[in-house]
């Protein structure tokens, strides 16, 4: 009982701005036009071409966020305690600025007038300006600037439950560091690698501010087509049923990484 009452403001704010929400979208996806919606989105040449961009964007900003949130979190398993509380401080300190904040901040050192064009062209490197800005590249970089930090804590969340001695272990018996790294810490932190590739996936598939302020027509996301479909064409139903779809594509990610990498063991369950 006590567990119950403790339980319910937190079950009563899920059902208010979580539950209560998605049901009211997906009953606005049907009630006007039933399929058609859904059929419009799936069958539309331009919204396949958003979906497609989407994931493409997602996968891509995750696998740089795994590449440089890795080594970080590696060295902040690894490292002494009083440096480790230094780079801890590093790793959150870009929480502390607003999003739009950030991304307008890669739009100053990105321009054809910011400070990385202006350092190319006076040393020479470039006769122009180069294209880094409204792409998929400025993108991307934006999106893996934001969702590193989540990546890194994630990761060494997960390293910090591996013993160290076990690789310790590995180099006595003639194991080289980077071998003993492989064969042992690797795999170890398997876990750890999947569910960070799963939250900053997730979190990815709904960015809204970054791709509209760093993207151009191409970088189109699902999350700004489904602002452009409410607010200028007015169309409820479509915007409701690209949001259901975007839903189900996360459930889906979600009970793929249930069956093969075991969610509870991934954050921290005990394996049955």
């Amino acid at each position: 009982m006590l567990a119950m009452v403790l339980l319910a403001p937190m079950l009563l704010w899920i059902v208010a701005f979580f539950i209560l929400p998605t049901a009211l979208m997906i009953w606005e996806s049907f009630a006007e036009r039933g399929l058609a919606p859904y059929a419009a989105i799936l069958t539309s040449p331009i919204y396949r071409k958003v979906l497609l961009t989407t994931l493409k964007i997602c996968l891509i900003t995750t696998s740089g966020s795994l590449l440089l949130g890795y080594p970080v979190a590696y060295m902040l398993t690894t490292c002494r305690p009083a440096l480790r509380k230094l780079l801890l401080v590093l790793v959150v300190l870009p929480y502390w600025l607003d999003l739009i904040v950030r991304s307008y901040s890669w739009m100053i050192l990105l321009g054809r007038h910011g400070l990385i064009n202006q350092l190319v062209v006076g040393l020479g490197f470039s006769e122009g300006a180069l294209p880094l800005l409204y792409n998929l590249f400025s993108v991307c970089l934006g999106m893996v600037q934001i969702l590193l930090p989540l990546t890194i804590l994630t990761l060494f969340s997960a390293m910090l439950r591996i013993d160290l001695r076990l690789v310790d272990a590995a180099a006595i018996h003639g194991a080289s560091r980077w071998r003993a790294f492989l064969t042992v810490f690797l795999p170890l932190s398997l876990p750890g690698i999947y569910a960070a590739g799963l939250l900053v996936f997730v979190s990815a598939l709904g960015f809204y501010v970054t791709p509209a302020l760093l993207g151009g027509p191409e970088q189109t996301m699902i999350s700004q087509t489904i602002m452009v479909i409410a607010s200028d064409l007015l169309d409820w139903p479509l915007a409701s049923a690209a949001g259901a779809l975007l839903l189900v594509v996360t459930t889906c990610l979600l009970l793929v990484y249930s069956r093969f990498f075991r969610l509870d063991r991934m954050l921290g369950g005990v394996a049955r």
